[in-house]
Parts: C-alpha cells; structure tokens; sequence
C-alpha cells in the first residue's frame, strides 16, 4: 500500500509517518481518483449553458484540455496529475492547519504557565511581606 502511494506521487519520507488509518484513507484517494472520470472543464461549462456538442467537438475540448481516456474509462496521465497534485494541496493545507491549532494550543499552555508563574510570585511576595512584618513585631 506504501508503494502505490509512493507511486501516486506521495513523499515515502511523510507516508512513512502515517498509521493504518491515515494510508487507507490516502490509498482510497488515489483508487477512487485513479477510476473516477472527470469531464473537462470547457465541457462541463457548455453543458450547463444547455448547448449541446457533437462527438468530434467534445472530442477537441477533451484533447484541447489534455483529457484522454482510455477504452475502461480511466484518468490519463495528465488528469492523474493533477488530482495528485490536488490531493498533495489538500494534505498540505490539513498539515499546515495542524500547526496552526498545535502553535495555538502552545501558546495557550505557555500563557498558563506564566499565569501560574506570576501568582506563585506574588503569593511569595505577599508571605515575604508578612514574614518581614512579624519579624518587625517581635524586634
């Protein structure tokens, strides 16, 4: 499974990190990318404009787009790309947004910390203050 993702186009340094359930989510992204079919684009736009097309101008906005299908109905090179590329974005974005809440998260704890360190200090002070008047009081 490790291998299909290296060959989808995933960093063995990072899928080499993942457990069980993070590369099966991953390897049925690639499976279901590998076998879905997405029409282009141009295709998608003149289709819900209700303009209807021939097979040879659907052919061209295909070609022109760089989709080519094979005769099961598989993704090409060109559209296996850029899915990868998509899924590689997207993973990005999820590893960049669980910096952000890990940084938050430290942040919290530190201003904690410094919270806790100020009310010791000051409770030291203040027993500091009541030790240094009582010794006041008996001199």
């Amino acid at each position: 499974m490790r291998q299909r993702l290296v060959q989808a186009g995933y960093r063995e340094v990072n899928i080499s990190t993942f457990d069980r359930a993070t590369l099966l989510e991953y390897y049925a992204k690639v499976l279901l990318a590998e076998t879905a079919y997405v029409p282009a684009k141009e295709e998608q736009d003149k289709d819900e404009e209700g303009g209807g097309e021939s097979e040879e101008e659907a052919e061209f906005v295909e070609s022109k787009a760089g989709v080519q299908h094979t005769a099961g109905g598989e993704m090409s090179i060109g559209e296996r790309r850029l899915a990868m590329e998509e899924r590689l974005i997207l993973l990005e974005q999820r590893r960049l947004e669980q910096q952000r809440k890990q940084r938050e998260l430290e942040e919290k704890r530190c201003e904690q910390q410094l919270e806790q360190q100020k009310t010791q200090l000051q409770q030291q002070r203040e027993l500091e203050g009541k030790k240094a008047r009582r010794a006041e009081i008996a001199t």
